[in-house]
């Protein structure tokens, strides 16, 4: 029997973190960031964590590395730890989620999310529709697959939960954010009733086009400060397939 004093005894997985990394992208839907190595696959931004790392700090350097993304925590998803999920060994992954603009992570011109200004740097990162994504390795198709739905349900229940949008915004604004992370169209009068209780009026308007200016609103301050709670909240089996 192997002495349970003695760490070192026992058979070790390698940990690694990878990061999902999803964009709304106005009349394109919701995109997520590929990264690649220039020698490989295109992936998700992710790494083996290194000796003494804290899960944190590998997610910040790996961002920072293969993303170009700097000053960035994203949220724990979920923790894959199928023995044989990777080919390389026995290996448990740490999923993250973030949630960013096109313009947060470079892209700039949220309508063309295919071009980066430098054509080097376009060759190792991209954005990719969340229902096209074959050409990544199935272990990270389902950190997306996961991410996605995480995503969408929290913006089921709560008004832009990552706080893409201004600090103030028309329901008009919040619906067609809503609609892009869920793929379809929301019906008007629905979403209304559904978002209204959670959202406290500023008393100013803003202009969107013909008709009259449109009610700005705010996220209600207790609904803001439960952010946290329910982005980090546990994942379901629901969510990961049963993993």
């Amino acid at each position: 029997m192997p002495d349970s004093t003695q760490l070192t005894q026992f058979p070790r997985p390698s940990v690694a973190v990878d990061t999902a990394v999803l964009c709304p992208v106005p009349r394109r839907g919701l995109h997520v960031l590929l990264t690649h190595s220039g020698d490989g696959a295109w992936q998700l931004p992710g790494s083996i964590l290194r000796p003494q790392e804290r899960l944190a700090e590998a997610v910040a350097r790996c961002l920072r590395e293969k993303a170009r993304l700097i000053d960035r925590a994203p949220v724990q998803l979920h923790v894959f730890d199928q023995p044989d999920r990777d080919d390389r060994g026995w290996v448990i992954s740490v999923a993250h989620l973030d949630v960013l603009s096109t313009r947060d992570v470079g892209f700039g011109d949220a309508s063309s999310p295919e071009t980066e200004p430098d054509p080097q740097d376009a060759r190792r990162r991209k954005l990719a529709p969340v229902h096209s994504v074959r050409e990544l390795s199935a272990e990270h198709q389902e950190i997306v697959r996961v991410a996605v739905h995480r995503l969408r349900s929290l913006h089921e229940r709560t008004p832009d939960p990552f706080g893409l949008l201004p600090d103030e915004f028309s329901l008009r604004q919040l619906r067609e954010l809503h609609e892009i992370v869920s793929g379809e169209d929301l019906q008007a009068d629905t979403f209304r009733r559904t978002m209204l209780p959670l959202l406290a009026p500023t008393g100013q308007a803003v202009s969107q086009g013909r008709g009259r200016p449109a009610q700005t609103f705010t996220r209600r301050a207790e609904i803001a400060l439960r952010r946290d709670v329910d982005i980090v909240g546990p994942s379901t089996g629901a969510e990961n397939g049963g993993r």
